[in-house]
């Protein structure tokens, strides 16, 4: 698969270890608050763990603008009854 360095037996391996290790880590009395997944281990950096626990908040909200509704189909047509003669 494009994208993965390690080999199918350690996926394998890590799919097959990773629910048992979460419910003994739960049974301990440790909460997991969050989980992260990253691609290379040198994105594990303490400001990437801060900003993780500790997110910006973007306290300049842009305004929501109501979209402009559908344009007027001009003015009513006057319609002739066409009478018979």
């Amino acid at each position: 698969m494009p994208g993965y360095t390690c080999s199918i037996k350690e996926r394998m391996m890590y799919s097959s270890c990773k629910g048992q290790f979460l419910e003994i880590i739960e049974k301990m009395g440790i909460e997991i608050a969050k989980r992260l997944e990253i691609d290379d281990g040198k994105e594990l950096t303490e400001e990437f763990l801060y900003d993780e626990i500790h997110p910006k908040r973007n306290l300049h909200r842009p305004a929501f603008a109501k979209p402009k509704g559908p344009p007027n189909r001009g003015a009513k047509r006057i319609t002739k009854s066409q009478s018979a003669q």
